[in-house]
């Protein structure tokens, strides 16, 4: 009984199955090659050769990983955004020289003025929109209000598009102890500034030597350029729901500050793990041929002295 209880144990221990499936991998898959080499060419060489085959194979496996790393596997960290400040517009500088261009929120054109010349959007828009919301769907009509030219290198990101910068800024307000939650503050616009250049921003679609040219100078841009994102979010204002009612619609406190959250784009090192696999794959692999072609030379070298002494 006891032994069935061990055998048990070791059948849903998800670490302790992982390591007998791997050594019976092992043993059956490398061990099977092995005896077939060795009952032919002995242990020693027949040894040398499976190890050489083996790391031959993984070398061009982990070469893979290393241009494609693997979903699930080994890889390293993916690229996320960092928070590197929290800044309250109308508070002074901020610490981040480039956000002193980013447009004061206050300078922005509100919904209601965009209503006012385009009163078709209010069917399409019932519970109101941002300027992100405008960049996702209406960017024609945005770029009446919003002229790249005046926004010192920063854009206005879509709101379908600034999901993963809203969640770290979600965390850094949080973390930073300014808001309880979410449900405390309503996010308003996300901006981007810096990166590698879009194509899309440098050529048009019909100018196909400024694509191949683009194509060319994005190739050989070896390293990033610093990629900041800020979310916009401000405070709203407390309200009560009603019993048998949906829960209200946010409303913004307009007397309360516009807080600036600041991100820096982390690339990650993806590849790196990968990377050291193959490349210790590819030096052991290295390391087991050069021994084989040793090995053979100096058998050729010895068998040359036989023949020479047979023959006197």
């Amino acid at each position: 009984m006891h032994h069935l209880q061990i055998l048990a144990g070791i059948a849903f221990n998800p670490g302790i199955r992982g390591i007998l499936v791997v050594s019976v991998g092992v043993g059956v898959l490398m061990g099977s090659v092995w005896l077939l080499l060795s009952s032919n060419v002995g242990a020693r060489l027949g040894m040398l050769l499976t190890l050489t085959g083996l790391f031959g194979w993984l070398t061009i496996l982990t070469l893979i990983w290393w241009i494609t790393p693997p979903a699930i596997g080994p890889r390293g960290t993916n690229a996320s955004w960092k928070p590197v400040e929290i800044y309250v517009n109308g508070s002074g500088a901020p610490k981040t020289t480039q956000v002193g261009g980013l447009a004061d929120p206050s300078s922005l054109p509100t919904a209601d003025q965009i209503l006012a010349d385009h009163p078709e959007l209010a069917a399409d828009y019932p519970n109101g929109f941002l300027l992100s919301d405008l960049q996702a769907n209406n960017p024609k009509i945005l770029a009446e209000y919003i002229h790249s030219e005046n926004m010192n290198g920063w854009s206005l990101v879509a709101s379908s598009a600034a999901g993963e910068s809203q969640a770290a800024a979600d965390v850094a307000l949080v973390n930073a102890g300014i808001f309880t939650g979410p449900t405390a503050y309503k996010k308003l616009n996300t901006w981007e500034y810096g990166g590698k250049p879009q194509r899309e921003n440098e050529c048009a679609d019909s100018d196909m030597i400024c694509r191949a040219v683009f194509r060319v100078k994005l190739a050989v841009t070896f390293k990033h350029p610093t990629h900041y994102a800020v979310v916009q979010v401000q405070k709203v204002i407390t309200q009560e729901a009603k019993p048998g009612e949906p829960p209200p619609l946010p409303q913004v406190d307009t007397s309360a500050p516009v807080y600036s959250v600041v991100l820096v784009r982390d690339l990650g090192n993806v590849r790196l793990i990968p990377f050291l696999y193959f490349l210790i794959s590819v030096s052991l692999f290295i390391i087991f041929a050069w021994t084989l072609h040793n090995r053979e030379k100096v058998l050729m070298k010895n068998k040359a002295l036989a023949d020479a002494a047979k023959g006197a």
